[in-house]
């Protein structure tokens, strides 16, 4: 089984290497194997790490997720656990659906100030903001 060193691992996740202690204090990361001084991590230990990171990046908690994580080790209440992923799933989906309006804005806008530049290089006349419908985009 390979293995990695936390320097490693903290290049590999753009994570400082006091996050990753941070994470094993919070018994987030656990099980961590040392040789002398430095901790060894698994593909194991890279797995959780990519679940702590992927709920850590779409806003869960710390909190949260030791919530969550509490059902591999103390099988705790699936209900508490069934009920913080469905909210988090609301949140996300409430995100998504805004960083989808956003982008649809961003086109828009991209699309008049091109059609901006395609209209003084063609010596017509400019467009006007109010032709560019949201719902066009």
């Amino acid at each position: 089984m390979p293995t990695y060193s936390i320097s490693d691992v903290s290049k590999r996740y753009h994570l400082p290497q006091t996050t990753l202690r941070y994470y094993e204090d919070l018994g987030l990361l656990y099980d961590v194997p040392r040789r002398g001084n430095h901790r060894v991590y698994n593909d194991a230990h890279l797995a959780r790490l990519s679940a702590i990171c992927c709920f850590k990046n779409t806003g869960m908690t710390l909190s949260e997720l030791q919530t969550l994580f509490s059902y591999d080790e103390h099988s705790a209440d699936l209900d508490k656990i069934i009920d913080l992923l469905d909210r988090h799933c609301r949140e996300v989906d409430e995100k998504l659906r805004i960083l989808e309006q956003n982008h649809r804005q961003i086109k828009r806008k991209r699309q008049f100030y091109e059609d901006i530049r395609t209209a003084r290089e063609t010596h017509q006349p400019l467009p006007k903001w109010a032709d560019y419908k949201i719902t066009d985009f």
